[in-house]
């Protein structure tokens, strides 16, 4: 993952005063609220100082309330214990809104824009089928043209 900072899932401020913000999640914990010594400072008066905490474990991100005066709300549930966290959570601390981005497994970018998948571990793939595949009986050296005869069916 050092090697590719990129991959590292994304806190993105989609609602509140921040708006905008993206902080990225390293692995460990990180502590959210609204107190400077904070890993994640949320300019938010509705945020208690330490509000909650973010860990990410390997492939998992969990994410879980710190005893919040306002409480932790994820996917519009208030949430009282640890919860992982998947591509594309909704999470709201007081009036501040965070989209959670995961772009190791994510087919969209924190905007909502396509585009390839990418892999935090990449892993043999077997190449797609083709639709509508060539037809060799149709030339090359004849032992390949009768193979692609009995195969093709076209004899």
């Amino acid at each position: 993952m050092e090697d590719h900072p990129e991959l590292l899932p994304v806190l993105t401020v989609a609602g509140g005063p921040m708006r905008g913000a993206r902080f990225r999640l390293r692995p460990g914990p990180l502590v959210i609220g609204r107190a400077p010594t904070v890993d994640i400072v949320v300019d938010d008066p509705h945020l208690s100082r330490r509000h909650a905490v973010v860990r990410s474990e390997g492939d998992m991100v969990i994410l879980n309330d710190l005893g919040s005066t306002n409480g932790t709300w994820l996917n519009d549930r208030r949430i009282f214990d640890v919860e992982p966290l998947t591509d594309g959570d909704v999470i709201r601390l007081g009036r501040t809104e965070l989209r959670f981005f995961d772009p190791g497994v994510a087919l969209t970018d924190p905007v909502g824009l396509s585009f390839g998948v990418m892999r935090r571990h990449q892993r043999a793939t077997l190449p797609l089928p083709v639709a509508n595949p060539p037809s060799l009986s149709a030339g090359g050296p004849p032992a390949l043209r009768a193979a692609a005869e009995a195969v093709d069916g076209t004899r």
